[in-house]
């Protein structure tokens, strides 16, 4: 997660005092980059998190360094209860909710003969499944003129990967969601719409970037970041 300088906050041209954003999977990368932002701008922020506290912990320090607040809220998104419960708590505690952004998400690399039942539940069940409730549970919390941006890839569309058919699926299916999603949101005002970032480094970039080029097992960590310069930055 980049740093953030807190004097360009009087220079943005729109500015969220007043609103209240939750981030699903805020905790690391794009999801803890977009918390920060979100808070930067005057948003208070619901830092979502599935398993470590501590990296959550730090963005909230964070957002309440520049001013905001924020509190973090375990729940995993895989599991419709724990969304449930997690959009009941997050209304509670600043009062309402004007932006959702679903970011959790896992990635998978696979041929087509090598995937299993067990792998194909773990990514949908995430990527798409917990995706799909998450918006369920922001249409009915968010206030009116709300937004919900979920993820997708570039992978979704049109970049192609070798062994990376059901990570790239388990995307497309945002596209499509966000396409119907905003007639179904139409009549509380609220716009939905998704986010399908490139490469961009974080510490799971750094863990799979190897699997997006050929030969890479042979390159170090330093030749790879070379071959993929034009990867975006979480700052």
């Amino acid at each position: 997660m980049g740093s953030v300088n807190t004097d360009a906050a009087s220079y943005l041209p729109f500015r969220l005092d007043g609103k209240v954003a939750l981030v699903t999977g805020a905790g690391r990368g794009i999801g803890a980059a977009m918390a920060v932002e979100l808070g930067r701008c005057g948003a208070k922020v619901i830092v979502n998190y599935a398993r470590s506290s501590g990296p959550a912990s730090k963005v909230v320090e964070e957002i309440k360094s520049l001013g905001s607040d924020a509190v973090a809220i375990q729940a995993d998104v895989s599991q419709v209860s724990q969304t449930v419960r997690l959009f009941d708590e997050a209304v509670q505690v600043f009062g309402g909710l004007d932006i959702v952004c679903s970011n959790a998400g896992v990635v998978s690399f696979g041929h087509l003969s090598e995937v299993t039942e067990e792998e194909f539940d773990r990514v949908f069940n995430v990527n798409t499944r917990g995706q799909f409730f998450v918006a369920r549970e922001a249409y009915k919390h968010l206030n009116t003129h709300g937004r919900i941006i979920l993820m997708s890839s570039n992978t979704a569309d049109s970049f192609t990967v070798p062994k990376h058919s059901l990570y790239s699926a388990s995307k497309g299916a945002i596209n499509t969601f966000v396409r119907c999603l905003a007639k179904d949101c139409g009549d509380k005002k609220i716009t939905v719409n998704a986010v399908a970032p490139g490469g961009t480094v974080t510490d799971m970039f750094h863990e799979t970037a190897k699997d997006y080029l050929p030969n890479a097992d042979s390159l170090s960590k330093e030749q790879i970041l070379a071959d993929m310069s034009r990867s975006g930055q979480c700052k």
